[in-house]
């Protein structure tokens, strides 16, 4: 996946060679390079005599965590990371302010979607384990089982997991090195390497895919290197969507919008970048690649970084694109109502959709704002409260009232309906939603359902947790306990009750522990046709028959393929370990199932 801009990314490189990047001449910048050099300057004369202190600050040795285990990581993470790199959000709720925000938006008729993950770390080998470097990153593709409904898109995200597979070892590995060196060469004032590359979907809807790439990056130096970059893609072929497709004026007049709002709410005003009508000038929605940075052209061209989620289109300046170092990066958020939007390529609200939403948390409501939407503590007990204005209800947790981590998805319907999901871990990789009927300001808690962070595709190189990406036809993991212990995942929609309601046709089988399920007693069974739909037939099949497992409900019914090619329908009372069928165990029936914690 080619990123949207070309200069930050040479800034990374050069920070991974150890140089520091502050004051180096950016090709195009000719007449306005000494200005950003000379700030750049400034700022390190007086880094320099605190160099010491600093390398001091970015050590990380945790001590407790000399895991020998950790000397070489570079396989996929645990599910439970991985499920936790899923929701962690692009922004952070403000501890002090305690406003929460809209972040991410998925609308009806999206693909579904998995991060394909790689992590890994390293120790030094001089026997006192010291953290040398992390690396961690993953790629956004669509789940297996509907590649054939989306080939294009699918193809063109895959590719991009590719390169990322292709180069991840290579890359460990020169950061391991360099890391080694400078470890070697000064341990005493050593800090670990690191680069977190994270991609999360910030709209996903039947019309666009947007992800947002957030890099936090350290490798030597005075500082590290942040940077975000925006990918935009056509659902319907997977070809990027260019951001003259997105706004209706020109790219001049594009500019001119742009860096008004720059100048509005920059702390020093035009005075804070380098000059900002030469540097907008390379910025195009179409970039000529033969124009690139790359190739020493005066009028290089550059493309627009940028994204969209809930809030509108934001248009993304990092590190050093149009400023110095210190003064960071600078956005630039367009409403999708904004007149120079191209209503087509606006986010539907007429149709049913979600969004995440990072809801504050306080110890009591009397910390809270009057009117609004939080969570606070009980005053007794254990547990939590979602409170709606006036209105509020209970909830269990487990987890997250002392670590005050949870999710949260908002699903709007297209009848009015509005539903609050949280989510919290209720142990091991298992987490429970507790969902909330939130319509016309009521709070009313109406029910619990679980899923795990069990990976899926795990038969592949794309193995990875599910992305929560589509309103009508979402992807819910979970562990069955009927015929041994097996994953599996289901497709949901929001039912009239308000909560998910699966399609047993949809079913995907992911892992199961008995290959060989074999019946040593005779038991009946309801005939299905070939899509799985019940023939009212109900049939008893003898003893010594041969089973696999073909799909689920996960409450009341497992459907199998017989070893004679038919497919049977096996409704289980108290579906799970103990299970029976017309008051037989399901082990009595079913010898040998296997079954893991």
């Amino acid at each position: 996946m080619k990123r949207a801009n070309i200069i930050a990314p040479l800034c990374a490189a050069l920070l991974l060679s150890g140089c520091s990047v502050p004051g180096i001449e950016l090709p195009g910048y000719s007449n306005t390079k000494e200005e950003g050099a000379a700030k750049d300057s400034s700022e390190d004369s007086s880094k320099d005599e605190s160099e010491e202190d600093t390398k001091k600050e970015t050590k990380k040795t945790d001590e407790s965590n000399e895991d020998s285990s950790k000397e070489d990581e570079s396989s996929s993470d645990a599910a439970t990371e991985a499920e936790t790199l899923e929701e962690e959000e692009i922004e952070e709720s403000d501890s002090e302010e305690k406003e929460y925000k809209l972040v991410n938006v998925y609308g009806s008729g999206a693909p579904s979607y998995k991060s394909v993950n790689r992590s890994g770390s390293k120790l030094s080998d001089d026997g006192k384990k010291v953290d040398l470097c992390e690396k961690s990153q993953n790629a956004i593709m669509v789940v297996a089982d509907l590649e054939d409904e989306y080939p294009e898109l699918a193809k063109t995200l895959k590719a991009s997991a590719d390169t990322m597979l292709d180069n991840y070892d290579s890359e460990f590995e020169e950061m391991y090195g360099m890391a080694k060196s400078q470890y070697e060469s000064d341990p005493d004032y050593f800090g670990e390497y690191y680069d977190d590359e994270h991609q999360e979907i910030t709209r996903s809807d039947s019309m666009v895919l947007s992800i947002l790439e957030t890099e936090d990056f350290y490798g030597g130096g005075v500082h590290g290197y942040y940077a975000v970059y925006g990918y935009n893609y056509y659902v319907s072929n997977g070809e990027e969507i260019s951001l003259g497709d997105v706004v209706s004026v020109s790219e001049d007049e594009f500019a001119t919008i742009i860096k008004a709002d720059l100048i509005d709410n920059a702390e020093d005003g035009e005075g804070t970048f380098f000059d900002i009508d030469e540097s907008l000038s390379h910025y195009k929605f179409d970039p000529d690649e033969k124009k690139s940075i790359e190739s020493g052209a005066e009028d290089y061209e550059l493309g627009y970084n940028w994204y969209m989620d809930i809030n509108g289109i934001h248009i993304v300046f990092n590190q050093y694109d149009i400023a110095d170092y210190a003064s960071g990066s600078f956005e630039v958020v367009i409403d999708y109502d904004d007149e120079i939007v191209n209503e087509k390529l606006g986010f539907d609200t007429s149709k049913t959709y979600f969004y995440k939403e990072d809801i504050p948390l306080y110890e009591s409501s009397d910390e809270a704002d009057e009117d609004g939407l939080y969570i606070t503590k009980k005053s007794k007990g254990s547990g939590l409260v979602l409170v709606n204005g006036d209105n509020s209800a209970d909830f269990d947790d487990n987890y997250s009232e002392s670590t005050e981590y949870y999710t949260v998805n908002h699903f709007v319907m297209d009848d009015g309906r509005e539903y609050i999901h949280i989510s919290t871990e209720f142990g091991n990789d298992y987490h429970d939603y507790s969902v909330f009927d939130i319509t016309d300001g009521a709070c009313e808690n109406i029910g619990t359902f679980g899923y795990t962070a069990v990976w899926i595709d795990i038969d592949t190189d794309y193995s990875g947790p599910k992305v929560f990406s589509n309103a009508d036809n979402f992807i819910i993991v979970d562990t069955s306990s009927a015929l041994g212990t097996f994953t599996y995942y289901n497709y949901y929609s929001i039912g009239d009750d308000g909560m998910p309601q699966a399609d047993p046709k949809t079913c995907v089988i992911v892992k199961v522990s008995t290959e060989d399920i074999v019946s040593a007693k005779s038991v009946k069974m309801e005939k299905l046709d070939d899509g799985l739909e019940p023939t009212g037939d109900m049939i008893t099949v003898q003893s010594g028959t041969g089973f696999t497992i073909v799909s689920t409900d996960g409450v009341s019914f497992v459907d199998l393929l017989s070893s004679d090619g038919q497919y049977l329908r096996l409704y289980i009372d108290n579906i799970g370990y103990e299970g029976t069928v017309d008051g037989v165990s399901i082990q009595d029936i079913f010898p040998g199932l296997e079954y893991v914690g």
